[in-house]
């Protein structure tokens, strides 16, 4: 995918912006908070969800206005020839987009090679922050390869909101036999979507794994081990083959049974794939405790480029990606290491120097201030 083209109107800060884009590098510099990564999160946006919120009303301008326009036009590797639009407006219900005058979710069987890969600074604390942002990590790298796993994901949340807001309906601890049959109803199926939910992930975690930990020991000079590892609160241990599905099914409901009693105490459910976690360890130590801050930075940067490299092998194109103010906080080796590994993609840069990014070859540079850009530069 390459973005050609790109219009905006109304979006946050940005008033209006008009973009003709270098099929290689893009860098936009300029001093913080003048619409560099709206301008980056506007794109992105356009092309699957927003990489800071997942509330639309908060990407509409401060200024009252009720709504905001994204234009994009793109080409793919496939059909180099054909210039697409992606219309996407949005708005306080909510986001509406098309390609080609083509609702989304239709276009997407024609276009499925549509992906951003996103570094943020975010990133370099996901080693030490919540499990969640782990498992959203996990998540989002198995729906880009195969896009049912979102469909799997969010039937596995619904059900496991329903059981909870049962759970939580229930006045006491001692429940009825129609209440008993109800919640082992609720535990079938959500164990039958929780073992869809774990093997989509681990399908693809054992790949992800394995190109990070090489990131990472390049990254270092081969001076440091990288290993990861997925724990299931489901099987807590216990080896196990995610074709064996009936065997993960089974220990699935038997563990939801074991633990009916403490939930019926505390109102919601504590055991399945939404407690799952994934740990990280260098030279055999876990790097949620003992990794520098430097460390955090390569996992995180190994990270992003693994799933770059995925998803470029699975859909034989490679993804757009988006350094958002990363670059700057990393070495001149990282940089270098980073540029140097997705030279087959279209790459947009932010930062607040321009000079920070050195002289890359086929790169357009824009200049942000209060939520305008102005074309500086075309380095040949």
């Amino acid at each position: 995918m390459i973005i050609k083209k790109l219009y905006l109107k109304n979006f946050r800060n940005i008033r209006s912006a008009d973009f003709l884009f270098s099929d290689k590098t893009n860098i936009i510099s300029g001093n913080n908070a003048q619409g560099k990564t709206n301008l980056m999160e506007a794109m992105v946006c356009a092309v699957e969800k927003s990489f800071r919120t997942n509330k639309a009303a908060e990407m509409l301008p401060q200024s009252g206005k009720s709504s905001c326009d994204i234009k994009l036009e793109f080409i793919t590797d496939k059909y180099r020839e054909k210039n697409n639009i992606l219309n996407c407006s949005i708005n306080q219900r909510g986001i509406r987009r098309t390609i080609n005058d083509i609702s989304y979710k239709e276009a997407l069987q024609l276009y499925p090679q549509l992906k951003t890969i996103v570094f943020i600074p975010e990133d370099l604390y996901v080693v030490k922050g919540n499990p969640e942002a782990r498992r959203e990590l996990v998540d989002e790298t198995a729906d880009m390869m195969n896009k049912i796993h979102r469909n799997m994901t969010n039937v596995y949340y619904k059900a496991l909101k329903q059981k909870n807001t049962f759970l939580s309906s229930l006045r006491d601890e001692s429940i009825s036999k129609s209440q008993k049959m109800q919640l082992a109803v609720w535990n079938e199926e959500l164990a039958k979507a929780g073992v869809n939910v774990m093997c989509g992930r681990l399908k693809y975690f054992l790949t992800l794994c394995k190109y990070t930990c090489d990131y990472y020991e390049e990254l270092n000079n081969n001076s440091e081990c990288l290993k990861a590892e997925y724990y299931s609160s489901v099987m807590d241990g216990t080896e196990f083959d995610i074709s064996d599905t009936e065997l993960i099914l089974n220990t699935y409901i038997d563990k939801l049974e074991r633990y009916s009693d403490k939930e019926l105490i505390l109102r919601h459910t504590l055991v399945g794939v939404h407690r799952d976690d994934i740990s990280f360890y260098i030279n055999g130590k876990p790097a949620r405790e003992f990794a520098s801050q430097g460390q955090i930075r390569s996992i995180a940067v190994a990270l992003r480029l693994a799933q770059a490299k995925m998803f470029g092998e699975k859909w034989e194109e490679p993804p757009v990606i988006v350094l958002d103010d990363v670059l700057s906080e990393l070495d001149g080796y990282r940089r270098e290491f980073i540029l140097k590994h997705i030279v087959d993609s279209q790459v947009f840069i932010t930062g607040c120097n321009d000079t920070d990014f050195g002289n890359i070859s086929g790169s357009k540079i824009w200049k942000a201030h209060n939520g305008e850009f102005d074309h500086i530069k075309t380095k040949k």
